[in-house]
């Protein structure tokens, strides 16, 4: 029996539970009706076909849903027109038991629709940005009208819900249920009285689309623009090419035609596709770049094309000067979604990269197309300027000095880019420029009396050996046979401003080559008097080499021998000129006038008696000798 009882019991206390719990489960729904949405906003958007139009939104609260808002409907009303951001107040209207309050959203335009909307967002606490555009009728393009907009119509109505919420008009309303107090009711769009469908519903991050357009576009459009390379001059020839269907083209072909026509400037020229083709082009005169933009627009059914060139050194590299490209294309109209836009540049060969490496011949090199990017932000190419050619004469002695001479050439436009200098602080000190027919040469030498001076001579002149210092060696291996083991280069910051084209003459002073032992590039020549290495900023190499001619100390000594030899010959014409004397100094006769040979000058004294003594020693009578003297 207590068994029984303690059943029934619990029979009973489960039947409670149970009753319990619908009765919560009964409160719980009442709460969340009561929390439901109070009211529905409904949109019509009427524009026309120049874009400018009115949003009309009509906010219905039932009788029921007005019981929950304190003062009812003329608190609403009062609500709209204390907070309302921008928008204009039509009134409240009944429509059974319903209330109808109305506002309206005139625009003249696109941008005009999106900025007055953007301050009705902002009241109501969203943090988007507004945007609207309205697409007309582009033919071949498109038949009918499309709108697109990121905002609905609870969006513009949020301001007014928050409103009432913040100041505690709606039964139980809190801050979490602004969002869900309103219903989106119905959103129609027409354009001159004809109806647009929604496409697509807007997202966190799109747009909702409404169009009754059918639309076509190009399979692919290609924009080629030359000139880049002489801003100065803005004068740029662009060539628009399209790629359509041919059945697409047929279907429309007296709107495409027209549309050909009127995309070619005056003064371009028009290639229509053939009885099958698919191509079209259109070859713009040449223009400036404002011009090319504009004449872009119409080329593309688009608006706001830009292009520019600019071109300044490069801060961190006088040698390097940089390009920067805009051209901003949009092709939506004409490229459609399934079209493309390609986008570039047609240039001149070697337009970027360094010059050192470009062809000598421009001309005959002939232009590339490089691709651009597209976009608002500018592309940058980077033009580095560089030495065309490079020459190397080294110079070896018998005690491993001598001297390097190396010219580097670079024509005279890219030198004044760069400037003289520029270049000249770049080489170092001693650099010397001379210029003829429209090449600049710089010259630098370096001169080492022996094999301990030359490695550092050879480095302040910008050249590094394979592991260190560079290196010049001569070794005497004895009968006027000599070995000279070569180990240099220019540096890693030389060698980053020149081109391939480079040679080296490599000769000795006082030493002839005689064969290439060792070359690690095996461009090495030998000729009869000197080694040539080509293509080459550097040499590793090992010759024999013979003596030629004298050396320094055997030069020396003959000059030696010369000069006293030379004081020799002086001091015997000197005794010459003056023999009488010194005979005289060596005979003890001081009473004898020294003996001058000359004109005027009285004959040298000689052991012969005085006409005075040889008159005494004559008879008397002895007639005095004839004379021619007066």
């Amino acid at each position: 029996m207590r068994t029984s009882a303690h059943m029934v019991s619990g029979r009973g206390d489960s039947r409670l539970s149970r009753s319990r719990l619908l009765l919560l489960l009964i409160a719980g729904i009442a709460a969340l009706l009561a929390l439901a949405a109070c009211g529905e906003v409904d949109s019509s958007t009427e524009i026309a076909a120049d874009g400018s139009g009115v949003q009309t939104l009509t906010i219905t609260i039932s009788e029921s849903d007005m019981e929950k808002i304190n003062g009812g409907a003329a608190t609403v009303e009062s609500t709209i027109e204390e907070h309302n951001p921008g928008l204009t107040y039509q009134g409240m209207t009944k429509d059974g038991t319903d209330t109808v309050f109305t506002l309206t959203l005139e625009f003249t335009g696109a941008k005009d629709y999106a900025a007055k909307a953007q301050p009705v967002l902002a009241a109501g606490d969203l943090t988007k940005t507004a945007e609207a555009t309205f697409t007309p009728p582009t033919p071949p393009f498109s038949s009918g009208y499309t709108l697109t907009r990121n905002f609905t119509a609870r969006d513009l109505t949020r301001w007014a819900v928050k409103a009432l919420v913040e100041e505690e008009k709606i039964a139980d309303g809190s801050e979490s249920d602004i969002d869900d107090l309103l219903d989106q009711g119905e959103a129609t769009v027409t354009v001159d009285d004809a109806d647009l469908d929604r496409s697509t519903y807007p997202g966190t991050d799109s747009a909702a689309v409404w169009t009754n357009a059918e639309t076509v576009s190009f399979d692919g459009v290609e924009v080629v623009t030359a000139g880049a390379e002489d801003p100065a001059a803005d004068s740029y020839l662009r060539t628009v090419t399209y790629e359509l269907q041919r059945a697409i083209y047929l279907d429309a072909k007296d709107d495409f035609d027209a549309f050909f026509e009127a995309a070619t400037p005056e003064g371009g020229e028009l290639t229509p596709a053939g009885e099958t083709g698919t191509t079209w082009e259109i070859v713009f005169p040449a223009g400036t770049a404002e011009q090319v933009a504009g004449w872009t627009d119409t080329a593309l059914a688009t608006t706001g094309s830009v292009f520019s060139v600019e071109v300044a050194p490069n801060a961190e590299d006088p040698f390097s000067i940089d390009t920067r490209v805009v051209d901003t294309i949009e092709c939506t109209v004409a490229c459609g979604e399934r079209g493309h836009l390609e986008q570039g540049l047609e240039v001149p060969v070697g337009f970027s990269g360094s010059t050192a490496d470009a062809p000598q011949d421009q001309a005959a090199a002939g232009t590339e197309v490089v691709a651009l990017q597209g976009g608002t932000e500018p592309q940058i190419f980077t033009r580095t300027i560089g030495f065309r050619t490079a020459s190397y004469d080294l110079v070896v002695d018998r005690d491993g000095g001598g001297s390097l001479t190396m010219e580097f050439s670079l024509p005279a436009a890219d030198d004044a880019a760069v400037t003289a200098e520029n270049i000249i602080a770049f080489l170092g000190e001693g650099t010397e420029r001379s210029e003829t027919d429209g090449v600049v040469t710089y010259t630098r030498t370096a001169e080492a009396a022996d094999a301990g001076e030359f490695p550092g001579a050879l480095q302040k002149l910008g050249f590094d050996g394979a592991e260190g210092p560079p290196q010049v060696s001569v070794a005497d291996r004895g009968d006027g046979d000599f070995q000279v083991s070569l180990a240099l280069g220019v540096n890693g910051t030389l060698y980053e401003k020149l081109g391939t084209d480079a040679t080296w003459t490599i000769r000795g002073e006082g030493l002839r080559p005689t064969a290439v032992l060792q070359d690690e590039a095996g461009t090495a020549v030998l000729g009869e008097e000197v080694i040539t290495v080509d293509g080459q900023h550097g040499v590793l190499l090992v010759f024999s080499a013979e003596r030629t001619g004298l050396s320094a100390g055997v030069i020396a000594a003959i000059l030696i021998v010369l000069a006293l030899f030379g004081l020799v010959i002086a001091v015997g014409i000197v005794a010459f000129l003056n023999r009488g004397r010194i005979r005289a100094l060596l005979g003890g006769t001081a009473h004898e006038p020294a003996a001058v040979d000359g004109p005027g000058q009285p004959a040298p004294a000689t052991d012969q008696p005085s006409a005075a003594e040889a008159a005494a020693e004559l008879p008397a009578d002895t007639p005095a000798p004839e004379t021619d003297r007066p």
